[in-house]
């Protein structure tokens, strides 16, 4: 069992005696590449809607790669962006925003 801060990252402690006291790094280090992944429907809507809330918060020069996938059935895709996040604060936008993006079923 890992402990977290509050915020869903992991210590990687299974004990829970650790304490970041050996200087091992704690979350994330940034900037860093950060994947957002996405289920909506398979249209260019969703896609074109994603891609606008992202670059929002996200520079276009900052996507590091997109992928899309599509279902079995071709009815929906997992659309994924690997950004550039730059610090906590423009990374918790960017998911709060396309968490809140009408057209997306999910993000991850």
């Amino acid at each position: 069992m890992s402990n977290t801060n509050g915020n869903g990252i992991s210590n990687g402690s299974a004990n829970g005696a650790g304490n970041g006291s050996q200087g091992e790094p704690q979350g994330l280090v940034f900037p860093c590449d950060f994947p957002l992944k996405m289920f909506g429907k398979n249209t260019l809507h969703f896609i074109a809607a994603v891609d606008k809330t992202v670059e929002e918060h996200v520079p276009r020069e900052d996507w590091a790669s997109t992928k899309t996938t599509p279902s079995k059935n071709d009815k929906y895709v997992s659309y994924t962006i690997v950004i550039i996040a730059r610090n906590r604060e423009q990374l918790d936008k960017v998911c709060a925003a396309v968490t809140k993006c009408p057209e997306v079923i999910m993000a991850l």
